[in-house]
């Protein structure tokens, strides 16, 4: 309950993702015609009106790659592209085939399953779900704190300023209340070519 006596943990949501309004964008590649709400949308990829279906879908498996090629991975651009747009399912499914690429336990993947589940949290945001959005930030957060302890920089991103913009934001969770959706934090890459 808030201050105010209402239940704020379940919030009624519309059936379409906001637009988040223009961003910069790191690659030009368009965005899918839908932002994908489980239980809203036809499933992108199982359903044969799906923004992503293919009749005879073929298991696509990214190549090995290393995170100092951040610039060149198509995959992790578009992934921030889509994140950065609010789709956050469709992000989630860019990055997967980088992080299966990546044996488990190294820092690539730790830092890639926890800005998956950051997006899955993101999407339990909009869907009104306060124990999702608690349970996946909170399991998303400490993989980056795992691999910043490691490195300060990895694949364009300056961990710590990820961290803490993610902490501020998902903040409202830890007493009860859903964050604002079009407070996000964006995802922003280095500028510098002297940064990993």
């Amino acid at each position: 309950m808030s201050d105010d006596g209402s239940d704020r943990s379940v919030r009624s949501v519309g059936s379409v993702i906001p637009d988040p309004g223009p961003r910069a964008r790191y690659t030009a590649r368009p965005f899918p015609a839908y932002r994908y709400v489980p239980g809203v949308h036809p499933h992108p990829t199982r359903d044969p009106r799906g923004h992503s279906y293919e009749p005879n879908p073929t298991l696509h498996r990214h190549a090995a790659w290393q995170p100092e090629q951040w610039r060149t991975l198509e995959a992790w651009l578009f992934g921030v592209d889509l994140f950065n747009a609010h789709y956050f399912w469709e992000a989630h499914e860019a990055w997967e085939g980088l992080w299966a690429a990546m044996p488990r336990d190294s820092e690539p993947a730790l830092l890639l399953q926890g800005l998956i589940q950051i997006a899955a949290a993101l999407l339990k945001v909009h869907i009104g779900t306060l124990a999702g959005v608690q349970i996946l930030s909170v399991e998303g957060l400490d993989k980056l704190a795992h691999v910043a302890e490691q490195t300060p920089r990895m694949l364009g991103l300056d961990l710590q300023d990820v961290m803490a913009s993610l902490r501020a934001y998902f903040a409202p969770a830890d007493r009860g209340v859903l964050p604002e959706l079009n407070a996000a934090p964006l995802i922003r890459l280095a500028e510098s070519s002297l940064e990993r």
